[in-house]
């Protein structure tokens, strides 16, 4: 997808954090920007910002946990703006930073409802439309720990790894359908994601952090230019792209020693606590 100026992009979770920031990217492109999420309140003020800015957006509340809400966002979507030329699977439940046994059933059906099945689902309601004109992109956000297992934070690492599994075999299922598929992968972003779950403590210096506008960034820059799998890290958590790739224990030890595991350790003691 050369340019993007006029097309129709549809960004679950995007009224707030990254999810805003990507309209933004998008709506600086000229995209005209469908912003979807829950809170009809936060969703309003989003738009306000961006119609603001000078972007053509339209909100509509949908839960991408519930198949039915996926529909009729889709349907909504169609009848504002026409068929949906990127869609931007970004909504993703919050994390469960505890010890795996205290977990209760209820978050793991809910979070994997969330960031996987509503995934898939809102991916299919879509892709036939960009199969039948030949051209389309689909972009999921997943997660480093998506590509290692993060301790302590199982139940979304597992999740992640799922969104990364099905974009890759999606790209080769879809390529010579016209339709581009992206997994984009941020280390730890910084903002609200840190403050809710860590309190506010900042991870190891060397694992790398990042904003939310180079994830949105690296976001526009891999549908432009189709880009299959971007991972999203500064400083020495580069390494973890090379790393991941071709020695994943190793990384998983590479990530130990930087005091990755025991930063979610501590947090997910401290939540039990509670």
């Amino acid at each position: 997808m050369r340019q993007l100026k006029n097309k129709v992009v549809l960004v679950t979770g995007g009224s707030r954090g990254i999810g805003a920031e990507i309209s933004r990217a998008f709506g600086r492109q000229g995209s005209r920007v469908v912003i979807s999420a829950r809170s009809e309140d936060e969703l309003e003020k989003a738009r306000v910002e961006l119609e603001a800015s000078g972007v053509e957006c339209l909100a509509v509340p949908a839960d991408v946990g519930h198949l039915d809400s996926l529909r009729r966002l889709v349907a909504e979507v169609e009848r504002g703006f026409g068929q949906v030329d990127v869609l931007v699977n970004n909504a993703a439940a919050p994390e469960t930073i505890l010890p795996f046994e205290v977990v209760s059933p209820e978050d793991v059906e809910r979070t994997f409802h969330v960031n996987v099945i509503g995934v898939g689902w809102l991916t299919q309601l879509v892709v036939p439309g960009m199969i039948e004109r030949g051209s389309g992109h689909i972009v999921n956000i997943s997660s480093n720990a998506g590509l290692v297992g993060v301790p302590y934070n199982a139940l979304y690492s597992a999740t992640k790894h799922a969104v990364v599994g099905l974009s890759r075999a999606l790209r080769g299922e879809l390529a010579d359908k016209g339709v581009g598929v992206s997994v984009i992968c941020p280390s730890f972003v910084e903002g609200g994601r840190i403050q809710y779950n860590f309190d506010g403590r900042p991870p190891p210096k060397q694992a790398g952090t990042v904003t939310e506008a180079a994830v949105a960034k690296a976001v526009v820059e891999a549908v432009l230019h189709n880009r299959g799998e971007v991972i999203v890290n500064r400083g020495l958590g580069k390494m973890s792209d090379v790393a991941q790739a071709v020695a994943p224990e190793f990384s998983a030890k590479m990530m130990k020693r930087l005091g990755v595991f025991d930063y979610f350790k501590s947090a997910a003691e401290k939540n039990a606590g509670r």
